[in-house]
């Protein structure tokens, strides 16, 4: 047993828990506190867990984590670095590389239907310019030997009244200007939801809701994800391991902020009133808080 396994089992005794009741508290297997306690930690289910669950552990029992960390730096593993994420959790590596022969012809395919679509338009232009020489053509007052066209009797009374419908419309408009403004404007368009990134240093990234008068957060794990949540007010929503294919989900419309540990971002979607969020780092633990300004 380490040092810091010591200090949490004591702690833990110390408020009466056992286990179990520890188990439930913290949505932690009963295996893996007792792996922390023993300082057993390579049954955990991967490396970056380690430090997510010890702070949990401190947390539960009333201890400071960050203080431990600093206490007891030899009894815990470094955080996980880049290099030592598996092929399949890196973004970078996790992409097939093409074949030879595919890649050549994924560099030829742009010019190819960059090509067409310029064939396409020069296609469509011509066919418009043709058809609009065409009916000048026709509608000409002057035939091909240069004699005058007479109009018939029907069209001269068309045109009659297309000139009598205009000069009406245009009296009616005088007549009434503050009908013809309102006519002429167009509806507005109602504003989109807006959310953008105000600021990102390493593991933490804040972002900005703005121009809705809805906040949800929807939390949804495709693998297996340790999560915490917080509101403005530092209230826990939720603390634990979300299974794969399960979500988490936050209407926080009356709130202001929400605050999210995520312990594996290549597991985690979020999404914010529908919308995905794009990650601006590729660390695997991330905190990420979302400030809403609201309409």
């Amino acid at each position: 047993m380490t040092e810091l396994g010591k200090v949490l089992k004591e702690a833990r005794e110390s408020k009466g828990l056992t286990l179990d009741d520890l188990q439930q508290i913290t949505k932690i297997q009963k295996r893996y506190l007792v792996g922390i306690e023993e300082g057993n930690y390579e049954m955990m289910p991967g490396k970056f867990y380690v430090r997510a669950f010890i702070k949990q552990y401190a947390e539960a029992v009333g201890l400071d984590p960050e203080q431990l960390f600093a206490e007891h730096q030899t009894d815990i593993p470094a955080a996980v670095q880049q290099e030592e994420i598996p092929q399949k959790l890196s973004r970078v590596q996790s992409k097939k590389t093409l074949p030879v022969q595919h890649s050549k012809w994924m560099e030829v395919l742009p010019k190819i239907l960059i090509a067409v679509f310029l064939v396409a338009v020069v296609a469509i232009i011509y066919y418009f310019v043709a058809k609009a020489i065409g009916n000048n053509d026709d509608t000409g007052t002057v035939n091909q030997n240069g004699d005058p066209v007479r109009l018939e009797q029907g069209e001269s009374t068309n045109q009659e009244e297309n000139t009598n419908e205009k000069e009406e419309a245009e009296t009616e408009e005088e007549s009434n200007p503050e009908n013809a403004e309102e006519e002429s404007k167009e509806p507005e368009e109602a504003g989109s939801a807006e959310l953008k990134v105000t600021s990102a240093n390493g593991k933490n990234t804040t972002y900005e809701l703005s121009n809705t008068d809805e906040f949800k957060v929807s939390v949804k794990s495709t693998g297996e994800t340790w999560v915490s949540v917080k509101n403005s007010k530092g209230e826990n929503l939720f603390n634990g391991v979300i299974q794969n294919g399960e979500s988490q989900d936050f209407d926080l419309s009356d709130d202001n902020q929400i605050v999210m540990n995520i312990g594996k971002t290549p597991d985690t979607e979020i999404f914010v009133n529908d919308e995905k969020l794009e990650y601006e780092s590729e660390l695997i633990v991330q905190n990420i808080t979302i400030d809403y300004t609201k309409e």
